[in-house]
């Protein structure tokens, strides 16, 4: 098997991801019931597309990529922000907005290699902390960001505004 390379990348790479966010859209897809419905695949790529860029073009994120044999394997997205106001987290906090390995890569320890090289981005920008969103029923990645040492901080929940009486 032959290595795996990561690199950063910038804007110019964003259109190599496509078919590794197709495939991290039908893992989503696949979540359960307990999730709402995923976003066409054309029109959720099409849309995080445009954020990658926007972030990317403003130099406030960055881009890793995980190459075996030429070929993308995975990646990773990171921003680096103001940390917030009410929570003393630091003055920069990173988060790290997609992780994305192939199903075929996982348990190679691309995304260890992936978050790795994420936590040396976020340091070298001034982050003294790394956030990461996932979905609650995505119990595979909560299972590796726990191993990859993180913590559980803050919960997202959604209503429906205009459907209650």
């Amino acid at each position: 098997m032959s290595e795996t390379q990561i690199s950063e990348g910038g804007r110019e790479r964003v259109g190599e991801l496509e078919p590794l966010w197709a495939a991290m859209h039908s893992h989503h897809s696949a979540l359960g019931e307990t999730m709402p419905p995923t976003r066409a695949p054309g029109q959720s790529w099409d849309m995080r597309r445009a954020q990658y860029e926007a972030w990317l073009e403003a130099a406030d994120a960055r881009l890793l990529i995980a190459e075996r044999d030429g070929e993308a394997i995975g990646y990773a997205v990171l921003r680096v922000e103001e940390g917030p106001p009410t929570w003393d987290v630091g003055r920069r906090v990173a988060e790290l907005e997609s992780l994305v390995v192939l199903a075929e890569a996982r348990g190679g320890g691309v995304g260890a290699m992936l978050v790795a090289g994420a936590r040396e981005l976020a340091a070298e920008a001034g982050a003294t902390r790394m956030a990461v969103g996932v979905a609650h029923a995505n119990a595979d990645a909560l299972r590796f960001y726990a191993r990859e040492g993180f913590e559980a901080f803050y919960v997202l929940l959604l209503d429906r505004p205009g459907e209650r009486g």
